[in-house]
């Protein structure tokens, strides 16, 4: 194949270390198995350039993300006043190929008249000014709380430059619905990831497991629920997972013996983590997307014990056990503690993963739109 395409990503996608990038990463591994020249343009801020990229693209530019309080003050909303780059449109004009915009977040010149006869698609992670709204509803500090608010109302405006996109490609039906009503141009492309085969271990772990980056106000009230209600209430060990959790919450898990704290583990002990766990204990707060901990416990784990929001929008339900009250999730482990993850549960997963959620067979859905 001889098709080249420009991808504009957020941040730079390696290493794939969180969800937005384990996304952007595995597409363009995808992408570039499948022959596509891939010119990638990051931009960077709090990472280094990345000589592993070199290796997947054709070519590799970065560009210095902005950073300031004057651009809070912006009409455009942050995310994207920050990741404006006059280089960048140079380098975009400088080739006739497609592009695609990893984000609403690099989306400033989705509109410019240069543009305009370009084929652009728009990865839209979730619904963005529902996300940080969601956010300022969960936050304490009036400033952020403030911030995230002004955000949300300025996203919500800004959101309408997606007219302007030939498609856009959403990773769950929930947000295909939301965008294809509005502009009518979505398609559901779900999220990349970094496994080619479901690698879950038949028999029995001794542990529950939450992951998630616990510096996320979110991902800190879901880790209190958990402790609080559900996991303080039963004998079995319980790990809580991931990068930089507040004082406050290593103070609270230190108050029960059966709860541990494991703090910005690195990957090969986050992954003996995901593949030793017997029950992976995955609620979320609100539905915002797809969310990758669940598709890499899926491949990766054993039992998956999830609220219906959580699988909303997907083809995962199936796939796992539900809760919502926390007598609910008490139940359910209880019973799943008991029950030995078989090699019949990775035939179902691998019959419908294989299916929906496979890299290649949804590179190949981009390039036939591209």
């Amino acid at each position: 194949m001889n098709a080249h395409l420009n991808i504009v990503a957020f941040n730079i996608p390696y290493p794939p270390d969180y969800g937005g990038v384990i996304d952007v990463y595995y597409r363009i591994k995808a992408l570039h198995q499948a022959g596509v020249k891939i010119h990638l343009h990051c931009f960077q801020y709090g990472r280094k350039t990345s000589p592993e990229l070199d290796s997947l693209c054709h070519t590799v530019h970065y560009y210095k993300r902005k950073q300031g309080l004057r651009y809070q003050f912006s009409t455009l909303p942050y995310i994207i006043a920050t990741r404006t780059s006059e280089e960048l449109v140079k380098n975009l004009s400088a080739n006739p190929y497609p592009i695609f915009f990893d984000g609403l977040h690099t989306t400033f010149c989705l509109n410019f008249p240069q543009f305009q006869n370009r084929i652009k698609m728009v990865r839209m992670h979730n619904i963005e000014h529902q996300y940080y709204r969601t956010l300022a509803k969960l936050e304490t500090n009036p400033f952020k709380k403030v911030y995230l608010l002004a955000e949300s109302i300025k996203l919500k405006r800004y959101e309408k430059i997606l007219i302007h996109a030939t498609h856009i490609a959403c990773v769950s039906h929930t947000e295909h619905e939301y965008f294809n009503n509005r502009y009518h141009n979505s398609t559901f492309i779900p999220s990349s990831h970094p496994y080619n085969s479901v690698e879950g271990l038949p028999g029995y772990g001794d542990f529950l497991l939450y992951h998630g980056d616990l510096s996320v106000n979110e991902n800190q009230r879901i880790a209190i629920f958990l402790i609080q209600k559900v996991f303080s209430k039963i004998k079995y060990p319980c790990i809580i997972a991931g990068k930089n959790p507040p004082a406050q919450l290593a103070k609270l898990i230190s108050q029960n013996t059966n709860i541990r704290l494991i703090a910005n583990p690195n990957p090969a002990e986050m992954q003996e983590l995901l593949t030793n766990a017997h029950i992976h204990v995955l609620p979320v707060l609100k539905n915002n997307g797809l969310k990758l901990k669940l598709l890499l416990a899926l491949y990766t784990g054993r039992h998956c014990l999830v609220n219906r929001s959580m699988t909303e929008g997907t083809y995962l339900g199936p796939l796992c056990f539900i809760a919502e009250t926390p007598d609910e999730w008490i139940k359910k482990i209880h019973s799943l503690m008991k029950l030995p993850f078989t090699d019949e549960i990775v035939a179902a997963r691998k019959a419908l993963l294989f299916q929906s959620y496979n890299n290649l067979i949804n590179a190949q859905k981009l390039i036939n739109l591209l």
